[in-house]
């Protein structure tokens, strides 16, 4: 039974068990049990990293005190969003009679002061001090670079060398390229490896002539001239020419090292350091006037694509210029202690936790998970402050999260398929992967039940990690070939490695990644796919960055989205994105009128942060939508207003930016606290039990 089939019964099974969930939190909150499968009540919290988070712990509170976030019976969360969904899921289970927030001043002096006493001194959780700061950040990078480079270096420099030793010894190879200037005197007798792949590229160029002739004789006659025949000649000379390109690129690096050599009496190092400087700029002059949101099309385009190439290119002619040749630099005598320990980080190191996902993921687990809230005592014994230990925190077992009152919560990620068969998933370059208390995985790989993926592994701060694993290679905005290569050798990357639902040895966890299976399929985009034995999940902005995807596939009655994410000039596009995901994917139509969010001319004040909308299933049910985005309004408070005045481009800073200080905390969190009270006036009214409210 494929993939595809089996995932229908298991997601079945998987809204079976999140409605047992949902019927026991409805229960811990003092709730009639309903019926979750037509009156659930979803909030979604968008990416946008700490900004996100910081918003929507302002919005939390609100909710709470309002008494809505009692009602909410699913928590979606992507990236940023997921900090501050994590936060409250994970204290919740640790101490589910308290909110760890709090709502009112008087909770400042109790557990909710403490809690946002950690959160806002915790802002910049990368370089939160008391031993990590940003040197230890800068060490982390290196780290990861240089672990990365000595596994991966050595290999392209034996591959190199072994390509440039001599075994043709009947052929000239000189004829073929006598023609190019300077080439002649490259290669005595043109008998190594990168003469035999030039010899294949000018073999292939062969080929894709022949293959023209054979077309277009082949419209002579009628037989010939059928769809499959013209679509089957039209792939294979296309794989043929790409095949010729690469080969002969690869072919001449020694061709064009050796001009580079004896063009000029400059330093051969320094003249192959220029081909990468002149593919930074032109990446520099292709990127430059693009804003967020444009797509980089056109001249810039092609600039962006010739500047990676070359910079890709000069990478591997300095790998030449030290290992090919007849008299290489690096003989070996050095390769092979160097390669001897490429085998050995290899197969000693863990992929996943050498790189920056790890060290991403441990600080947010510091910054989101405190393992105790100070001043809880007068209510629940036992706790510590300020967080959890090492052990504890790697303890944290999804299956293991019981009911409360807080909502269920499903943490969006996303599976790259960029080298699936399956031409949507393919052109999308990813799927939505979720983890959950009860279930894990993809419509694609299956959904299994959370306690026996990975032997119940699947740990909740791991799980807030990837789904905010914004920088990673393969993604909707890294998809060039040169841009992954490059992004992949120097270990550029937030993403990790999991095991398919999908297959059977789910009992089993990736104690140790093979380092050059998983890189290289990185490098090269290859077996990134639902079918593979072992999936690479990313940011789950990178699918879809509003957390409103999963809420539709459970047909929720009320959703409430919080979009945080950077949005400068009002495009609504991860709104827009979202929409046309759930109409493509799930027949559902969203109607809804953003135009009272856009800013007054002439001002940076929106009539309005909150707007109401519908949503109309595929069977005619209808849904309500609630939009929350982070904007300015009027009646904000005077703290929110002269840090906006002295930070124009607030409320949208770049989302690069995950240092804040206690005056940016507060201005996002306040402003996330005042805008969900305009959300209290809508919901007023709206019974969410009664169906007669939703058409």
């Amino acid at each position: 039974m494929s993939l595809e089939k089996s995932s229908v019964p298991s997601e079945s099974k998987m809204f079976e068990a999140e409605q047992v969930y949902i019927r026991e939190r409805r229960n811990c909150a003092g709730l009639p049990p309903g019926t979750p499968p037509t009156d659930s009540i979803g909030l979604g919290l968008s990416g946008g990293g700490v900004r996100s988070a910081t918003f929507n712990l302002g919005l939390l509170q609100t909710l709470q005190k309002a008494g809505i976030l009692s009602q909410v019976d699913y928590l979606s969360t992507v990236s940023g969003g997921g900090y501050v969904g994590s936060c409250l899921t994970w204290l919740k289970s640790r101490c589910p009679d308290i909110f760890p927030f709090g709502t009112k001043r008087k909770d400042y002096k109790k557990a909710g002061g403490s809690v946002l006493t950690w959160l806002r001194a915790h802002g910049s959780y990368l370089t939160p001090g008391d031993g990590i700061n940003i040197w230890s950040m800068i060490s982390a990078v290196l780290t990861g670079i240089l672990v990365n480079l000595v596994v991966l270096v050595p290999v392209f420099l034996t591959l190199i060398s072994l390509l440039s030793k001599e075994f043709l010894t009947s052929v000239d190879y000189t004829r073929f390229i006598g023609w190019l200037p300077g080439m002649g005197g490259v290669s005595a007798s043109g008998n190594d490896g990168f003469s035999l792949i030039l010899y294949l590229s000018w073999g292939l160029l062969s080929c894709f002539l022949i293959s023209i002739v054979v077309f277009a004789v082949s419209t002579r006659f009628i037989r010939l001239r059928n769809y499959p025949f013209q679509r089957y000649m039209r792939e294979v000379s296309g794989i043929i020419l790409m095949a010729c390109t690469l080969m002969f690129v690869a072919g001449t690096l020694p061709y064009a090292h050796h001009l580079l050599e004896s063009a000029s009496h400059w330093l051969t190092e320094l003249k192959i350091g220029a081909i990468p400087i002149a593919g930074m700029a032109s990446v520099f002059g292709g990127a430059k006037g693009r804003k967020k949101g444009n797509e980089t099309r056109g001249l810039r385009a092609v600039l962006i694509s010739l500047g990676l190439a070359l910079i890709a290119y000069g990478v591997f002619l300095f790998f030449y210029h030290f290992a090919g040749g007849k008299d290489p630099k690096l003989g070996l005598n050095m390769l092979g202690p160097m390669l001897a320990a490429s085998l050995f980080l290899a197969f000693m190191a863990n992929i996943n936790q050498v790189s920056m996902h790890r060290f991403y993921r441990n600080r947010l687990m510091e910054a989101y998970m405190p393992f105790s809230i100070k001043g809880a005592g007068e209510q629940k014994k036992g706790l510590f402050y300020p967080y959890a230990t090492q052990k504890d925190m790697d303890l944290c077992y999804l299956c293991d999260i019981t009911p409360t009152d807080a909502p269920y919560h499903i943490i969006n990620t996303n599976l790259q398929t960029v080298g699936s068969l399956d031409q949507k998933l393919s052109q999308r370059g990813g799927e939505n992967f979720i983890f959950s208390p009860r279930f894990v995985g993809s419509t694609s790989t299956d959904f299994v039940e959370t306690s026996t993926y990975m032997g119940g592994t699947a740990n909740l701060g791991t799980a807030m990690a990837i789904s905010g694993a914004a920088v990673d290679p393969n993604s909707y905005a890294t998809r060039s070939r040169p841009l992954s290569f490059l992004m992949s050798l120097l270990n550029v990357r937030l993403g990790a490695w999991v095991r398919n639902p999908g297959h059977k040895d789910l009992d089993k966890t990736m104690r140790n990644p093979l380092w050059y299976y998983y890189m290289f399929r990185e490098m090269l985009g290859r077996g990134l796919n639902e079918k593979c034995r072992h999936l690479h999940l990313s940011d789950g902005g990178h699918f879809e960055n509003l957390g409103l995807y999963e809420l539709v596939r459970r047909r929720c009655r009320i959703i409430v989205i919080s979009d945080a994410a950077a949005d400068s000039d009002y495009t609504f596009g991860d709104l827009g994105k979202a929409i046309e995901l759930i109409r493509v994917d799930f027949g559902a139509k969203v109607q809804i009128d953003v135009t009272p969010m856009m800013p007054i001319e002439g001002t940076r004040i929106s009539p309005q942060a909150v707007v109401g909308g519908k949503i109309r299933y595929a069977d005619g049910q209808e849904a309500d939508l609630f939009y929350i985005k982070t904007t300015l309004i009027k009646g904000l408070s005077e703290d929110i207003n002269a840090y906006s005045r002295s930070n124009p481009s607030f409320p949208d800073q770049t989302t690069a930016d995950q240092f804040f200080d206690e005056k940016q905390f507060e201005a996002y969190r306040e402003l996330g606290y005042s805008i969900g009270k305009t959300l209290v006036p809508l919901w007023d009214g709206l019974d969410p039990r009664k169906k007669d409210n939703h058409g």
